[in-house]
């Protein structure tokens, strides 16, 4: 939120107040832990201190409002989305629905419950803002739990668990992009055939990329910019090539649709929903390899 070049003024300023301030606690009387937590106490939420030094508003809400709007956002989207997609698909699987004819319904209908969520939500917040509503005080006990292993480089079991995931998604892309024989139709592939052997060879060296820079920025316990950049190049090649070849028709063998029996409308919402998750998936794959880089 602060000026990258004004954080440590900023840091060494605030830091030199606490200590202060909880020396002169300590002199009164206090015990050493209870004079630090009532001095961070009186500094209320890191996010509005932050937002007051930055002298800019948060975003949507008040400075008071947007860290709890926030929270209770994730909470809910994470607790109501997964059961709504689930419960689509089982009605539309019981209704006897194709596969490729309950992915479409679900995705719209989660991305449309989603959006009625946010909607509502920030409106509530948004009331409560403006009627300048009473919240309780902030507490050091409403700072989230760190995970102590952040920041250290990956243990056996989580390089095992990498090798795994590229293992799986190598087989995956072969899956998809070798022409099998199928009885009653020859030869055919989930994605064009006309990609063959390219989109294999391609897809693979990008996994084979995308693996090393997570590999490396894992040994080294940190990402660094550079491997930030380099995956965002990646990511944005990958995406790039499924948004294009989707977008003109080329990303899926017609053999293949025709042998799973879909319509035209389904075919475009299919396309529609593969473009939206590309892109989302790419943005939030680049900006958290940023966001790892900034941290540290």
């Amino acid at each position: 939120m602060l000026p990258i070049d004004q954080r440590e003024d900023y840091a060494d300023e605030l830091r030199s107040s606490i200590r202060d301030q909880i020396d002169d606690r300590i002199e009164r009387g206090e015990e050493p832990a209870a004079a630090e937590k009532a001095v961070l106490n009186g500094h209320g939420d890191p996010d509005v201190l932050a937002a007051g030094y930055a002298a800019r508003p948060l975003h949507l809400l008040g400075p008071r409002w947007y860290p709890t709007w926030r929270r209770i956002l994730q909470i809910i989207l994470w607790s109501a989305l997964p059961p709504v997609a689930l419960g689509v698909a089982i009605g539309l699987a019981v209704e006897g629905r194709p596969f490729w004819g309950i992915v479409g319904p679900v995705v719209g209908t989660t991305l449309t419950v989603g959006a009625w969520i946010f909607t509502i939500t920030t409106l509530t917040y948004i009331k409560l803002d403006r009627a300048d509503a009473p919240k309780g005080p902030w507490t050091v006990d409403s700072l989230p739990v760190r995970d102590p292993n952040e920041g250290k480089p990956s243990g056996r079991s989580e390089r095992v668990a990498g090798i795994v995931a590229v293992v799986l998604a190598v087989v995956g892309l072969v899956f998809i992009s070798v022409p099998w024989d199928v009885r009653g139709v020859g030869q055919m592939s989930v994605l064009d055939s006309v990609l063959w052997p390219w989109s294999l060879i391609l897809g693979i060296v990008l996994i084979v990329a995308g693996a090393l820079v997570t590999a490396r920025a894992r040994t080294l316990g940190r990402w660094t910019i550079g491997a930030a950049i380099l995956n965002a190049v990646i990511t944005t090649v990958w995406a790039g090539a499924i948004i294009g070849l989707t977008v003109t028709g080329r990303l899926f063998d017609p053999s293949f649709v025709e042998f799973i029996d879909i319509d035209l409308d389904a075919q475009r919402v299919i396309a529609a929903c593969l473009v939206a998750g590309t892109i989302a998936l790419a943005g939030w794959s680049a900006a958290d390899g940023f966001r790892r880089a900034r941290r540290h």
